[in-house]
């Protein structure tokens, strides 16, 4: 039989109710699902877990496709345990060998490592190789091992499910309070900062380069109003919340000058902090402008200075 590599945060003997799936970007059908996975394993008195691949499905089954998702891995952890309240995981590494799985396969294996009791997934789900194992299947399978299968309808949107694919269309597009909309909560970026060329300390704004994860898809380049936290993991275990801090987000190659490379800097406003190799979570609120080219630099710091005010109304109203 083919074995999966997984990393969890669970013990192998504990009872638990699973959901399945890539979940990227935690939007509310997601949500929904995993709001249901706990009501389920409250009623079976087990612990509610994701299990999830690593990485993305499609970058192993379809390498072709130039896959950038809305959340990373880390990303993903976060925002199930803030918007769902899950907080166990079952993460496995996903290679050409699990995609031949089938879902028998599959789900025997979890079943040698974890004492599986539950199984929730939306009404149109399948699983395992050429996707054969559909609800029917997993009706028979539970029924087999003594495992309960809840298929729940998914969350729509005016008639239209709601879908990472969708939404990543529309963050890449700009269009980021119609994607907030769908998720159910900003979106989101994580990166730590680096040195950049100083250029915003001159111009009046010093601004805090980030560096996104590879294949971490970014809206589309433009001004954001961003909510910005330092993520300290000591605070966090500790359970102090951070700060949060309003800012102005850049995305693009900075054309007034010449720039090639794609950046992303943050302006945070009224705050003075030295944030160099510190860790900054940004969450996108609202889409300011387009990305420009001015023909003097004059001419940017005063489009700057507008972008801020108008930022910090956004931010007002939203914090």
């Amino acid at each position: 039989m083919n074995t999966m590599e997984y990393t969890t945060n669970l013990s192998t003997n504990e009872p638990i109710v699973i959901t399945i799936g890539n979940f990227d970007g935690i939007h509310r059908g997601h949500q929904r699902l995993m709001h249901e996975l706990r009501a389920t394993a409250q009623e079976l008195i087990c612990k509610p877990a994701l299990v999830t691949f690593s990485p993305h499905t499609l970058a192993v089954v379809r390498p072709d496709i130039h896959l950038e998702c809305l959340t990373t891995l880390e990303e993903k952890l976060v925002l199930a345990a803030q918007y769902a309240g899950i907080d166990n995981s079952i993460i496995i590494h996903f290679t050409q060998a699990v995609a031949a799985m089938s879902a028998q396969e599959f789900l025997d294996s979890l079943r040698t490592h974890f004492a599986l009791r539950g199984l929730v997934v939306g009404a149109n789900f399948s699983l395992g190789h050429n996707r054969r194992g559909n609800i029917a299947f997993l009706q028979h399978y539970g029924e087999e091992h003594h495992i309960l299968v809840r298929a729940i309808a998914l969350a729509g949107d005016e008639h239209k499910r709601i879908s990472s694919t969708r939404i990543r269309a529309l963050v890449s597009e700009g269009h980021i309070s119609e994607a907030n909309e769908l998720l159910g909560h900003p979106m989101t970026m994580q990166g730590t900062i680096r040195y950049g060329d100083q250029r915003g300390r001159q111009l009046g704004f010093p601004t805090a380069n980030l560096q996104p994860e590879p294949n971490k898809l970014l809206p589309a380049n433009g001004v954001y109003a961003v909510r910005a936290h330092i993520v300290d993991d000591r605070a966090s275990d500790a359970g102090i919340p951070s700060v949060a801090y309003k800012g102005v987000a850049n995305i693009g190659i900075r054309p007034t000058f010449n720039g090639k490379e794609r950046v992303v800097e943050v302006h945070l406003l009224d705050v003075n902090l030295d944030l160099y190799n510190k860790c900054l979570s940004i969450e996108f609120m609202a889409r300011l402008r387009a990305e420009q080219r001015f023909s003097n630099v004059n001419a940017l710091k005063a489009q700057i200075s507008c972008d801020v005010q108008q930022a910090r109304q956004l931010l007002q109203q939203k914090l």
